[in-house]
């Protein structure tokens, strides 16, 4: 099992044409973004895993200032969650987005696939990455 942290606050794919690549603001942060979780992953793979792959990714995301004590402590302990924009598959999708080709040839070899949103004081990614042996 590979696994790293990538600490940059999770992003949720941008929707983007060939033209908004390079016009548009949350383009270029999104590009950005993957650039930056595919620099993290290159130091912990040789290679792409050629056959079938698992991933568990964790999100971590600021706790909001509205929170008063109690419910700071509260998301911090795990008792409150983050329903909070982008949605789960949207920052998963930027996640594979940025592991193609490094960690996987095409995210088409991800056949199992456990994700978690939470609180925290330090906004990052957790990637967990493995082959998955044939039954």
């Amino acid at each position: 099992m590979i696994q790293f942290e990538v600490n940059v606050p999770p992003m949720g794919a941008v929707r983007m044409t060939q033209r908004s690549k390079w016009k548009s603001q949350s383009a270029q942060n999104y590009l950005r973004y993957k650039n930056i979780v595919g620099y993290a992953a290159k130091k912990h793979f040789e290679g792409p895993i050629n056959g079938p792959v698992a991933t568990e990714i964790e999100f971590y995301y600021p706790v909001p200032k509205r929170f008063n004590k109690k419910d700071r402590q509260a998301a911090l302990n795990g008792q409150i969650f983050p329903t909070v924009k982008p949605d789960i598959d949207n920052v998963v999708k930027g996640i594979f987005d940025s592991l193609n080709k490094i960690a996987w040839e095409d995210d088409n070899r991800v056949v199992a696939l456990i994700t978690r949103k939470y609180y925290s004081t330090q906004p990052r990614i957790v990637i967990k990455v493995w082959e998955v042996d044939a039954a």
